[in-house]
């Protein structure tokens, strides 16, 4: 009698190792660090980074300003051949059906109507246009390589994108001179410490999909973490440390079953109870220097690193506007840009904490409709794990959760970003009916 099919592999899909690239899997992934980088990375970023004292301070220059005024033809370009591959990818993927019936899809879909339609108030509608053209483009993207991967092989993308980044951002400092890991260096690479840390952060998650019996195949989960770990270390970024913990832990929870997960649990409430008995019981000088090692070395940790003021700031512009917001990135041109930059002393190209930049874009409706796609995903993902048993559910999970966790100090994830992509891919392959084979 034949054997049943996995319903998680496409008609005429082989089942190969999981985890692994076929050579149109690897030819996307360079697709994806082409575009991504030309529309987002500086190779002399740390150079710049430099000479304002790596914590890009406010000078006589704002480059986020100057990004804003025009619309460059370079990464323009790059964003269309994106587009356009996504495209190719979609024609070309495997015959596969949505899930219409998931209240899921309707949230998504609820969520992009509510987007384009925040064009209709925004206070500028040029800007916001713009704005959803490019969040088209990644969108398109996102769809094309969500339909023809498997949801295994695209981890595997990423993965490869998220190391090929980091690599390049260490040999952009090695060429400039200023790769000098010490107490009072943070690793820039070729964009900002905090982004460089989420791309090891993706790396040190998805390297579980690469853990089995095999140990060839466990050093390199192994390896990949250790690497993601280190550059997260290098970079200094306590809120990215944090939420990747925090998100490990979680997707760890979910992978346990039963008397495990129990275990799992009353070791961690040991380790916090120890954790809060040990610290009442330490010296000043010890407690000192245990402030010093949870903040990374870094010395200027005082409100936040200037985000609670800024808070304060666009809370007021919230208040003007609270129920649909100002339009999707229509509060942030080039002139509030200069105006938040110059009344707090440092570059401010967006709020530092996604929830309230949602607030700001597209009121508390909007955030309404985000928090609910962002409740669904996150059953989605469980229940799919729960189902069928398959470690990139779980793994999609701790995605989603330090991306949430990520925003408390972050709004990247709501840009349309190579981090957003990773996210909207991610939803997108859940949203695919499993092939039924017909030995079901």
């Amino acid at each position: 009698m034949p054997q049943r099919t996995d319903p998680s592999i496409e008609p005429n899909q082989p089942e190969r190792e999981m985890g692994f690239l076929t050579p149109f899997g690897l030819l996307t992934a360079a697709v994806i660090v082409v575009c991504f980088f030309f529309t987002s990375h500086i190779w002399d970023a740390s150079s710049i980074a430099n000479a304002s004292s790596l914590d890009y301070q406010f000078g006589d220059k704002n480059e986020a300003a100057d990004r804003l005024r025009v619309v460059g033809g370079v990464s323009t370009t790059f964003r269309i051949v994106f587009a356009s591959w996504g495209a190719f990818c979609f024609a070309i993927a495997p015959r596969s059906r949505l899930n219409f019936a998931s209240p899921f899809f309707w949230s998504l879909m609820s969520l992009a109507l509510f987007l384009v339609s925040s064009l209709l108030w925004s206070v500028n509608p040029s800007q916001t246009a713009f704005k959803l053209a490019v969040l088209f483009s990644v969108a398109v993207g996102a769809a094309g390589v969500a339909a023809k991967f498997p949801l295994m092989e695209t981890l595997s993308i990423f993965a490869c994108a998220c190391l090929s980044f980091n690599m390049l951002g260490i040999a952009a400092e090695i060429w400039s001179g200023s790769f000098r890991p010490s107490s009072n260096y943070r690793f820039v690479g070729t964009t900002h410490p905090n982004y460089e840390a989420i791309f090891a952060s993706f790396l040190c998650l998805i390297s579980r999909l690469y853990f089995s019996r095999l140990m060839t195949r466990s050093f390199l989960g192994l390896s990949i973490f250790g690497f993601g770990m280190v550059v997260v270390l290098i970079t200094k970024s306590r809120t990215t440390l944090a939420g990747l913990l925090i998100s490990l832990i979680v997707a760890q929870l979910l992978v346990l079953r039963g008397a495990n997960r129990m275990l799992f649990i009353s070791a961690l409430l040991v380790f916090a109870s120890l954790g809060v008995a040990g610290s009442s019981m330490m010296s000043h000088g010890s407690s000192a220097q245990l402030s010093k090692a949870a903040n990374m070395g870094r010395s200027n940790d005082s409100s936040l690193s200037g985000r609670l003021p800024l808070w304060e700031e666009l809370l007021i512009s919230i208040y003007k506007k609270p129920i649909l917001g100002h339009g999707y990135l229509a509060y942030w041109d080039s002139k509030q840009v200069e105006y938040l930059s110059e009344n707090f002393r440092w570059e401010i190209s967006h709020g530092h904490n996604l929830y309230l930049d949602l607030l700001l874009d597209i009121g508390f409706v909007g955030l309404a409709l985000v928090l609910l796609a962002i409740s669904l995903a996150f059953f989605q993902a469980a229940s799919l794990y729960t189902s069928r048993n398959r470690i990139e559910y779980a793994i999609v999970f701790g995605l989603l959760a330090f991306a949430c966790i990520n925003g408390l100090a972050e709004s990247i994830f709501k840009h349309p970003s190579f981090y957003f992509f990773v996210i909207a891919t991610c939803c997108f392959s859940m949203l695919k009916e499993p092939y039924k084979s017909r030995y079901q």
